[in-house]
């Protein structure tokens, strides 16, 4: 065999070896992006569940509905001096706020977390759209632009998937209690 031979097999067997690591690489990066996905949907549902994070919520759907009815209420939000300690609903829109951007920036998986969280994204969301309403009459639109964006999401999720995401071809509980009840034993 001749040099060039040997050069074109070699640079032929080079080619392989290194469309192999490129193979293995991309087959990695999918692995370390969907554990970085899991990990990132568990740190925000266990942040979810936290106690005081579920004291906020509770506080958001229960008494702070009667005031957001009073306009006077409703100024504080207009006027932007705004504690958290005070307004601790505003630490749930930071809470969407941050998912919204994760969510726009396709930090963590969109589908899987409005899976699990697309009732609460929107329930939030018409919680506290009239504060965030008075902050944006006077702040601007960007006022919880990306809460606004996981609420948006959230519903059209809602809208593509009126009876949740479950697989097709996987039986329901019931199909499955009928069949064993139609079957001879």
């Amino acid at each position: 065999m001749t040099n060039e031979t040997w050069n074109t097999i070699f640079a032929g067997g080079t080619f392989v070896v290194i469309a192999a690591t490129a193979v293995a690489a991309l087959i990695q990066l999918r692995h370390l992006r969907a554990g970085n996905q899991l990990n990132t949907l568990l740190t925000l549902m266990r942040m979810w569940d936290q106690p005081d994070m579920q004291e906020h919520i509770r506080y958001m759907r229960g008494p702070l509905q009667e005031k957001l009815k009073d306009p006077a209420f409703l100024a504080e939000f207009a006027e932007g001096k705004l504690s958290r300690i005070e307004h601790p609903e505003l630490l749930i829109a930071d809470f969407w706020e941050q998912i919204g951007a994760f969510m726009k920036y396709s930090l963590m998986d969109e589908g899987s977390w409005l899976d699990v969280a697309c009732t609460q994204v929107i329930s939030a969301w018409e919680s506290l759209a009239p504060a965030i309403e008075a902050m944006r009459s006077t702040r601007g639109r960007a006022q919880f632009d990306n809460f606004e964006y996981a609420a948006v999401r959230g519903k059209l999720w809602a809208q593509s998937h009126p009876d949740g995401y479950y697989p097709k071809g996987t039986p329901r509980m019931d199909q499955l209690r009928q069949k064993a009840q139609e079957s001879p034993q």
